[in-house]
């Protein structure tokens, strides 16, 4: 057990009053450097259920991404006995970022109404399904203006003293009127770089990953169709190096070439913080896994590894259940497949998606790690639209829930369709909880949001409520985001879902696309105009300071950086 992990679980469970508390209090806490609370495109791909922790406490031992979240979810009067948690992950360390630059002028070409703040990346932007990452540098006191930052890997080729494609914000809880919690209308530039390996060819195509100090972001460089490669790096920033137009190459980072054959375009590299271990997927099917990431060097591992998963297709981002030491990832032909870690066994594929229109499984896997199932989407499995629902360790179905026609009667028409999200209430207890999740019409193609309810574990089938989002079947619904604030709402706080859709979001026919957002009280979206839609979406704080409680994303159809605030995206 590492050292960090167990000052946290000690200290969550003791002041939880779960029943091991005794005994894991009792472990000697061993002064650790400093954690802070990263948060990236894996953040919410894991979920879990409070009872669930109770059975298997050692679960946030292995797995910061659920600590992170049940001081968030838990943080609330039901839940008092967690506050003295702010006192048991104080820092242990200062962080040297160093002073801010000066902030950049903000952009006034956005449509609809006004952004906390959005910036220009110039000639960049974030690929499709494609998330930011957000690092907080300790998220039980108030937000940070020079620690906190937030960093997007940008599709694009950079070049040396031009265009960046690796850039790094501080300074974020701003508002363009200068009301919010840090100085200024605008965030600051905190690094920009060109990591490209070949100036024409390299680009960041997926999410990046970051350390739990905050100190490395780690990210896969690919090429085009002309030169495919995928080299693996992990770059170690410092504060005030470069601009977006004056970029600098960086003078600290580490290169681990995975393929000169395969770009690596929809598999984000997912991080295994407690083993220090990346698992990655290229274009051909080929899974790697790779060591000594963040606290090494980082390195291949040997045999059985790399494993070929899905033979020339492309995979999703994987995810492990490190419960079971099961990595889950999808492939581009409708198959699930698992990968023992710790063997090396492939299991699968198991057929959730089939048919020959975009049956593929392109979002990663939702695992919940304390009850043993797992949550993908196909948008076709050869009759309709499907979330589906299987039991990790026996690898066979538990339910399967349609989700309107999709792409099965579309013509040839390509859709996907993107990971779904779970109310908060799911992780308090799943039988209360729901997960929502966008779909087709029954008969055609245009945006439905669906919800699903539990018995037990189990999804009920069929779906609980589905309405209409727009009547457009030519506009495309992205991936869901949910955050729970305490601090937002009559307690015990309010649960927010975040997503987008492509286009006619002012009407049918009209090229703009919008940033949508529903609540446990209020399933009627409110949207906010966004050129193409947004990026994947990242949420931050629950803090009750100005502009601090925050998403981050990116506009599809423009090359801009956007954060808004999570309570009616002002």
């Amino acid at each position: 057990m590492s050292p960090k992990h167990s000052c946290l679980i000690a200290a969550f469970l003791c002041l939880s009053l779960f029943v091991l508390a005794p005994i894991l209090c009792a472990q000697e806490a061993t002064p650790a450097r400093h954690t802070g609370f990263p948060q990236d495109w894996s953040q919410h791909q894991i979920v879990f259920s409070r009872d669930g922790l109770v059975a298997h406490p050692e679960v946030m031992n292995r797995e910061p991404r659920v600590v992170h979240q049940a001081m968030q979810r838990w943080h609330s009067q039901e839940w008092s006995p967690l506050q003295g948690l702010e006192q048991a992950i104080a820092p242990f360390s200062e962080s040297s970022a160093g002073s801010p630059p000066d902030p950049l002028a903000i952009s006034n070409k956005g449509m609809g109404p006004r952004r906390d703040w959005n910036v220009s990346l110039v000639a960049a932007r974030l690929g499709p399904h494609v998330f930011p990452a957000k690092y907080s540098f300790n998220p039980a006191t108030p937000p940070d203006c020079v620690n906190d930052f937030v960093v997007y890997g940008l599709s694009i080729p950079g070049i040396t003293n031009g265009q960046a494609n690796v850039v790094g914000f501080n300074n974020l809880y701003v508002n363009s009127l200068g009301g919010g919690f840090c100085s200024g209308t605008a965030p600051n530039v905190l690094f920009a770089y060109n990591i490209s390996s070949q100036p024409v060819a390299g680009k960041i195509v997926t999410s990046p990953i970051l350390s739990e100090d905050g100190t490395k972001i780690g990210f896969v460089e690919s090429g085009n169709g002309t030169t495919p490669f995928s080299t693996f790096h992990v770059l170690t920033w410092a504060s005030g190096q470069g601009s977006i137009t004056n970029s600098v190459a960086p003078t600290a980072m580490t290169s681990l070439p995975l393929s000169t054959i395969a770009n690596t375009t929809t598999s984000a590299p997912w991080i295994d913080f407690d083993a220090d271990t990346v698992y990655v997927g290229d274009d051909t099917g080929v899974m790697y896994k790779i060591t000594g990431v963040f606290h090494g060097t980082p390195t291949l591992a040997g045999s059985p590894w790399p494993i070929t998963v899905s033979l020339g297709k492309h995979l999703s981002p994987p995810v492990l259940d490190s419960t079971l030491g099961r990595l889950v990832v999808g492939s581009q032909n409708g198959g699930l497949f698992e990968i023992a870690v710790g063997t090396g066994t492939l299991m699968g594929p198991l057929a959730i998606g089939s048919g020959g229109t975009t049956s593929g499984i392109a979002a990663p896997p939702v695992v919940d790690v304390t009850n043993g199932t797992s949550f993908v989407v196909s948008p076709n499995n050869g009759t309709s639209a499907v979330l589906a629902e299987i039991d990790t360790e026996t690898f066979l179905p538990l339910a399967v829930g349609n989700i309107g026609m999709g792409s099965s009667g579309g013509g040839g028409i390509a859709l996907h369709l993107y990971e779904p999200a779970f109310s908060n209430d799911y992780y308090n207890d799943p039988s209360t909880g729901v997960i929502r999740l966008c779909g087709t019409g029954a008969t055609d193609m245009s945006p439905y949001q669906y919800s699903f309810g539990f018995s037990g574990r189990t999804m009920n089938t069929p779906f609980l409520s589905r309405s209409q989002l727009i009547p457009s079947i030519n506009a495309r619904c992205t991936g869901w985001t949910e955050f729970f604030n305490p601090n937002v709402g009559i307690p015990p706080g309010t649960d927010y879902f975040f997503f987008g859709l492509t286009q006619d979001c002012t009407g049918t026919g009209v090229a703009a696309g919008c940033l949508a957002e529903i609540t446990n009280i209020n399933t009627t979206p409110l949207f906010v105009t966004l050129a193409g839609g947004p990026s994947g979406i990242v949420a931050d704080n629950y803090s009750s300071d100005a502009e601090a409680s925050s998403i981050y994303l990116a506009a599809e159809g423009a090359n801009t950086a956007y954060k808004f605030t999570q309570n009616g995206l002002h």
